[in-house]
């Protein structure tokens, strides 16, 4: 596997999570009372507007690289288990995922060598985990504002952890490619916060 495979596997991890998280904002502002709506819909409509933004710049870079499989089954079945008919505990599991993927991020920048990801890769990530560290905020404020207490956020974090790791796993041969030592990785996003 060349590192241009190994790139685009981490994207298409990604790009599956960017289109998870807009399908799920925009089903969460379905599910929103006409009060809770008034308050929540400018904030989901910007994480909405992200979310598509981010996905057409990482479809643009995946476009130059070869293609991986995109819907792998376990990936399929980790986002869609994520839903939840209600809005609040729908929220404290995207501001968990969120949070895993500003951790996976960190360390792919923080590792990856310049030349694998190219300078301008490099910048679409950079500026991806900051706008998911903002989502992690939002989505969690929201959710506490639509009654989710600190307890609920403690105990979906760490769910969604676990079940997020495996799809860490599942691809540890990239991102030890990629200088990522999968092992530790996966270790800091079962740690919980």
């Amino acid at each position: 596997m060349t590192t241009d495979r190994h790139v685009a596997t981490l994207l298409a991890l990604l790009r599956a999570g960017e289109q998870s998280a807009g399908m799920a904002f925009s089903r969460i502002v379905g599910r929103l009372s006409p009060g809770e709506l008034s308050v929540a819909a400018p904030q989901l409509l910007n994480l909405i507007k992200d979310e598509e933004r981010h996905d057409a710049a990482l479809a643009g870079h995946c476009a130059t690289l070869p293609g991986v499989v995109f819907t792998h089954p376990t990936t399929r079945r980790f986002f869609r288990g994520l839903e939840s008919r209600e809005p609040t505990l729908h929220l404290a599991r995207i501001a968990a995922l969120d949070a895993c993927v500003c951790q996976v991020l960190s360390c792919v920048l923080e590792r990856a060598d310049s030349r694998e990801l190219g300078s301008s890769l490099r910048h679409l990530l950079t500026r991806i985990r900051g706008d998911e560290a903002r989502h992690v905020r939002v989505s969690r404020d929201l959710a506490l504002l639509l009654g989710a207490d600190a307890a609920l956020l403690r105990l979906v974090n760490a769910e969604v952890r676990e079940r997020f790791a495996p799809l860490l796993e599942h691809r540890a041969g990239a991102f030890d490619a990629l200088g990522v030592d999968h092992t530790q990785l996966v270790a800091k996003i079962r740690r919980a916060p």
